[in-house]
């Protein structure tokens, strides 16, 4: 059983609830039942109370319908004619920020007075500015001084290579740095990380000792004879090519997917440069090597392998995007860590970059890495061109125009030619192909450091007064 609810009740509840207005209820007409379930009263309902019930409730919605019917319906007016009045003046005599600002600038000049005030202001801002300017120029000047001062007037860097193991023979050693006193050298470029991953200096990087890599050749007292002298020292550390590290460290290695091995090229094994823990090994050894008293940190094999081998697997896909993008990311957290111990930051790249526009596959973009770096040496090795480059069969039998043109086809596409230190060939060459090479860089006012890996090199073609240019 259920109850139901009368049509006359529910239209009543509507209207004083608010679901049906006054004027609508003569004009509409609603159908509708709402059945609620009987609830467990034993007791019976008798049908003449509820009747009665129904009665009452119409004669109480006639009485009230009787009721709404005669009372007057007021407008809706403002509470007084003052307040529209209010209303409507403000409304015309509206007016925006600027339009106020200068009505009341004529009658008390505030504007005059605010252009005085920020002129000021901005006057200020530009002191604040030169300061700050000023503050940069110092700290560059302190970093670069002991650069510059080879470069001013006309001057310029001109570094041979020091192969450190050798560094390690005090004959050796004396007669470096005899060679040095009485020629026209006054740069050095000394093994700190080698090619073979060793670490040629007591560092203090733990991970060095636990995979057995230190072999010290040289300590700091030995590194002083250079400051004494005035010889400008960098540290030269193989970044990304680390057999030793590999060996102990296999995650951290470019993986050989073929092979299922770490990758390798010959005796070379390469580091992931994308490899978190590579990089930071790396980081550690150059800023111990900073301390030690190197005036500048130069990055070598700071690249990926010089290969298409697809067979390659890195942390970081090898797109040419996300190489330069670490290499680059590399190099500058790299220069702010030297920096800040007082120490400049230099890369060395293949020589064909200062030509390929993009990254030779190697991560290496000539725009983007000078922007990371204080120096770039590009090896312009002409034994290092293949036949036909720059027009020649034999590029190794012209070593000044092959550097010569490999350095333009680099400096005009950078602002400034200062960042460019090229590396040049000392080795499968006359004494008087070398001084070729030579002359290709000084007639571009460039600085420049020669290579030989065994550190051969002829005294008699460097001393002072009969090449300097």
């Amino acid at each position: 059983m259920y109850k139901t609810l009368s049509i006359t009740s529910v239209i009543m509840i509507l209207s004083f609830s608010g679901y049906i207005t006054e004027d609508a209820r003569s004009k509409v007409s609603i159908s509708i039942e709402i059945n609620f379930p009987e609830n467990n009263l034993e007791e019976e309902i008798v049908t003449e109370e509820i009747l009665n019930v129904e009665i009452q409730d119409t004669e109480q919605f006639l009485k009230s319908e009787q009721n709404v019917s005669n009372k007057p319906i007021m407008p809706v007016v403002p509470r007084s004619t003052n307040e529209q009045e209010i209303i409507d003046t403000y409304i015309n005599k509206y007016k925006s920020p600027i339009e106020l600002l200068i009505s009341h600038d004529k009658s008390f000049g505030t504007l005059k007075e605010m252009r005085l005030l920020f002129r000021n202001y901005f006057i200020v801002l530009a002191d604040e500015e030169k300061i700050e300017i000023a503050k940069l120029l110092q700290k560059k000047q302190k970093l670069f001084w002991q650069h510059d001062k080879y470069t001013e007037s006309g001057e310029r860097i001109r570094g041979l290579y020091l192969n450190g193991y050798l560094y390690g023979d005090d004959s050796f050693k004396e007669n470096i740095h005899s060679f040095i006193n009485s020629t026209i050298i006054n740069t050095v470029v000394l093994d700190v990380k080698s090619d073979n991953g060793h670490i040629l200096f007591e560092t203090r990087v733990e991970e060095a000792a636990n995979i057995n890599a230190i072999r010290k050749k040289y300590d700091k007292e030995d590194l002083s004879y250079y400051k004494e002298n005035n010889i400008y020292l960098i540290g030269r550390v193989v970044a990304f090519q680390d057999p030793l590290y590999v060996k102990n460290h296999v995650d951290s290695a470019v993986w050989d997917t073929r092979t299922n091995q770490p990758y390798r090229q010959g005796k070379q094994y390469f580091l992931d440069p994308s490899d978190k823990q590579a990089r930071q090994y790396v980081l550690d050894i150059a800023v111990d090597a900073c301390l030690l008293g190197f005036n500048e940190i130069q990055f070598d094999y700071i690249r990926y392998p010089d290969t298409n081998y697809k067979y390659m697997k890195f942390d970081l896909e090898s797109t040419i995007e996300n190489r330069v993008e670490t290499i680059n990311s590399f190099l500058l957290q790299a220069q702010e860590m030297l920096h800040s111990e007082g120490c400049l930051v230099s890369a060395d790249i293949f020589g064909y970059v200062l030509t390929n526009k993009l990254d030779g596959g190697i991560g290496q973009n000539l725009e983007s890495i000078i922007g990371s770096v204080d120096f770039v040496s590009p090896m312009v090795y002409p034994s290092h061109y293949s036949r036909g480059s720059f027009g020649f069969t034999s590029p190794n039998a012209h070593p000044y125009e092959v550097v010569s043109s490999a350095l333009d086809d680099g400096l005009e596409r950078i602002e400034s030619r200062y960042p460019v230190r090229p590396y040049l060939q000392g080795f499968w060459h006359t004494e008087e192909e070398i001084l070729e090479g030579i002359r290709a860089a000084e007639d571009k006012n460039l600085s420049w450091i020669l290579w030989n890996s065994l550190s051969r090199y002829n005294i008699d073609s460097f001393k002072v007064g009969e090449n300097e240019q």
